[in-house]
């Protein structure tokens, strides 16, 4: 269940069941594979670096304790780059854990525990849960979030999105994070890319925050279900992301991302975003869960 990979950045878990398999490393926590009967369902970038010297590309990395660049920190914090422990392991579970280093004090001086669940279901569905507790003696502390969770496509171009994103606010990163309405209809990234593009004058890409979004959403084509996806309801808000042709293009921009990496991905993300960000109080506990259940490829 558990090997060491010698192109890796650490320990890399392997959990299987009879129709589906994941691996993730240490490092990070990341996922970076998930298939169910035999195909892959997550994307990841063949210019992702698996040495340890930087945030692994694809996959499913954790945003914590700050989403993106919403905050002071490093963007997205430093749990997809610290060293997790195994708190315990199964054939379809693994639990690993987080508490604070040297490198998350120089970041983010505050007492906490992270406890990361990643577990096969009978369905062959994927279960992903994040607990944190403050374990402080006295002190408070707020944190933003994110599962960046990167969905494997044969193309994007046909894929519609709909479910708990119609109708919602979001924050419109290609055009200067202004607050926009989006429609009832499915969600088509093309469309959506050239939209937020005209608006700003600009190549366009889909980076959206939705604030206070719903919890289930379907990636279909022609009417066929690709993902089934929920996020519990302590994750009050979802991100939509995908480059197009105006984001993550070329070495300088994109060193990891691959320029052709937009027609096989779309990444939808159960988030804590600042506008809700989380205070605990000590020895209070968030917990967050997201569950991917697929369909056809």
């Amino acid at each position: 269940m558990q090997k060491p990979d010698p192109s890796g950045p650490s320990d890399l878990i392997t959990l299987s069941s009879s129709t589906a398999s994941v691996s993730l490393y240490l490092f990070g926590a990341h996922i970076t594979s998930y298939t169910v009967n035999g195909q892959e369902r997550l994307w990841m970038s063949s210019l992702a670096v698996l040495d340890g010297t930087k945030p692994i590309r694809g996959g499913v990395p954790i945003a914590f304790p700050q989403f993106a660049d919403e905050g002071d920190l490093k963007l997205h914090g430093f749990a997809r780059e610290s060293l997790w422990s195994v708190g315990s392991l199964e054939p379809t579970k693994a639990v690993l854990t987080l508490a604070p280093n040297t490198a998350s004090k120089d970041m983010w001086d505050n007492e906490f525990e992270l406890v990361y669940t990643v577990e096969l279901q009978d369905s062959g569905s994927l279960l992903l849960n994040m607990r944190v507790k403050n374990t402080s003696e006295s002190s408070a502390f707020s944190f933003t979030a994110c599962f960046h969770t990167y969905f494997l496509f044969q193309e994007t171009n046909t894929v519609e999105l709909s479910g708990g994103l119609g109708g919602k606010t979001y924050i419109d990163k290609c055009d200067g994070r202004k607050k926009k309405e989006q429609g009832d209809g499915p969600i088509v990234i093309p469309a959506e890319a050239t939209r937020s593009g005209r608006d700003a004058g600009k190549e366009g890409y889909v980076d959206r925050i939705y604030t206070n979004s719903g919890q289930s959403f379907v990636f279909a084509r022609s009417g066929v279900e690709l993902y089934n996806v929920t996020q519990s309801p302590s994750w009050p808000d979802t991100t939509l992301y995908n480059p197009w042709l105006g984001d993550k293009q070329g070495p300088v921009i994109g060193p990891d991302f691959d320029d052709d990496g937009y027609k096989k991905m779309i990444c939808l993300e159960p988030t804590i975003s600042k506008e809700n960000a989380v205070v605990l109080n000590r020895g209070e506990v968030w917990e967050g869960s997201q569950t991917i259940e697929v369909g056809d490829f």
